[in-house]
């Protein structure tokens, strides 16, 4: 057993989707400036991978700063290759070193390495867990642990999350090795030779649903294996597109990466890399739609998978590119279904899931006070203003408190209905990037206000004789008990059960965590 361990080496493995082998042969096997073949019991080619070295930007920096030339070489290259399988009826590539930045994502099938590693890793020996946030700003997170944990002690939400990818014990599959980490490659610590058997039971570890059993609740979103579907559903797309619609729906983030490390975007660029091109520090639609302008060219689905996004880092190099389209988070509905786009992959929402967000944020308690009728044109300010006219609300729509290390700014509500002691949210529905910012402000309220600590207290009071000096504010004085006081999350235009489906997610989860609290909740919308 020694020996094996010592004889071990890093495997990184993706599995060619059916369709995507002729593509992939064309575009690196017959560009390939040397291929040799492999010893059986494996059929398949080793393909050395060169890339010219290049001078980083910071070596002149620091050149700059020294007081003789560097004599060493500072445009030093890695080797790499890739190792191309067919291993019965698929067709497996293992790449070496940096070797991974020669796939295109679209060739891979993004679920192979999770769905090895679900069905490798019982859910009490995780080690790493990355995540997909779609409700928070659509983000991704990645969490580890120093040794074999139960998932339950990570931080991932499964009615919030997906989950990308996953590492830990193999407990399952000891033939795997010590470790598994899988996203869309499967990453491993074994014996060259052992290949031919490990690629056997990667194989059928892709094809068994077993890991439900064990992980039931971490499909509720899956990925759309229908080639077909997801041509509907680019179509989809591609008329919110046209008709303006995306506009307001569809959100920009770096993707998570696929093939290798994540990589922290310090600036981005469209199109072709240049070191004098434009760069933007943040993903948006508009950012990406001015770009087309320049160019003279009109934002679409196609356009979205030709161009690229550069993803540029702390010293302005091309650490990495993406399609704009890999960028894109968007929900769809069709037949009934809901659908998101994330990291370039369609996901269906799971039919009983919908129903059971959909059952709780129906049955939450309207507005105990009744607000004015939105007239569909003003903002949430433009709103609030208008409801405190009328003499029985408070308005503290940005009235800003300062509180907590650093002087952090927080809006304490944005009305408040003294006489039935009732805090308003209100939000104007637009997706749900938008809607996570009220729960966000909901959530951290409560917090604060109903906390332990008076001086935050203290500052909201202190806000009332500034903006409001003739309002009560004794309720400020002591801590207030749980159940007191409603807090009423307002929509303007959409009700609960029309909200995007992530938003309605995040409705039913906030709505959830402040009753168990003990916390009086109510939903409306105007």
């Amino acid at each position: 057993m020694a020996g094996a361990a010592s004889n071990s080496i890093g495997l990184t493995i993706y599995l060619l989707k059916l369709d995507q082998v002729q593509t992939f042969e064309h575009a690196i096997v017959d560009a390939a400036e040397e291929v040799v073949l492999v010893n059986e019991p494996l059929n398949g080619v080793f393909l050395p991978v060169s890339r010219e070295g290049k001078r980083p930007q910071w070596v002149e920096a620091v050149s700059s700063a020294l007081q003789a030339p560097i004599a060493a070489d500072m445009e030093g290259t890695a080797p790499a290759g890739l190792l191309m399988i067919w291993h019965l009826t698929r067709t497996f590539v293992v790449t070496f070193g940096h070797a991974w930045q020669r796939l295109d994502d679209e060739w891979l099938e993004r679920d192979f390495g999770r769905r090895v590693a679900l069905n490798s890793i019982p859910r009490d020996s995780v080690k790493w867990i990355k995540s997909e946030q779609f409700l928070a700003k659509w983000h991704i997170a990645s969490e580890k642990a120093p040794r074999a944990s139960k998932v339950d002690e990570f931080g991932v939400d499964f009615q919030r999350d997906l989950v990308a990818a996953v590492g830990g014990v193999p407990t399952l599959q000891p033939s795997l090795g010590a470790s598994v980490r899988g996203g869309t490659s499967i990453r491993l610590n074994l014996p060259i030779d052992d290949l031919s058997q490990t690629l056997d039971t990667c194989s059928l570890l892709f094809d068994s649903n077993a890991y439900k059993t064990d992980w039931p609740e971490i499909d509720n979103i899956s990925p759309v294996r229908d080639v077909a579907l997801g041509g509907v559903l680019d179509g989809l797309l591609d008329v919110a597109i046209s008709t303006g619609v995306a506009k307001q729906q569809l959100s920009l983030f770096t993707p998570s990466e696929t093939k290798g490390e994540e990589v922290n975007a310090n600036a981005y660029q469209f199109g072709k890399y240049s070191q004098s091109a434009v760069t933007i520090p943040y993903l948006t639609y508009d950012l990406w739609e001015n770009h087309l302008v320049t160019k003279n060219l009109t934002p679409s689905v196609a356009q979205s998978k030709h161009m690229r996004v550069h993803v540029l880092d702390e010293h302005g190099q091309d650490a990495t590119s993406f399609r704009v389209f890999d960028c894109f988070g968007y929900e769809a509905g069709r037949n009934g279904k809901t659908y998101i786009l994330s990291s370039g992959v369609w996901y269906e929402v799971l039919g009983n899931f919908i129903t059971e967000i959909n059952g709780v944020v129906t049955g939450i308690d309207p507005t105990p006070v009744p607000l004015p009728v939105w007239n569909h044109t003003a903002d949430e300010a433009r709103y609030n203003v208008e409801v405190a006219a009328g003499g029985s609300f408070i308005n503290c729509d940005r009235k800003i408190l300062h509180y907590g290390g650093g002087q952090s700014k927080f809006e304490f509500c944005d009305l408040v209905h003294l006489q039935s002691k009732t805090l308003f949210f209100v939000k104007k529905a637009s997706k749900s990037s938008g809607m996570s910012h009220l729960f966000e402000q909901v959530r951290r309220t409560v917090e604060l206000l109903f906390g332990v600590d008076q001086s935050y207290r203290d500052k909201v009071k202190a806000l009332f004789a500034t903006h409001s000096p003739n309002a009560d504010a004794t309720w400020l004085d002591t801590r207030l008990p749980h159940g007191t006081w409603t807090l009423c999350m307002v929509s303007l235009g959409e009700s609960a059960i029309k909200l995007p489906f992530f938003a309605r997610m995040g409705l039913a989860k906030l709505y959830k965590q402040l009753r168990g609290q003990g916390h009086s909740v109510a939903f409306t919308s105007v």
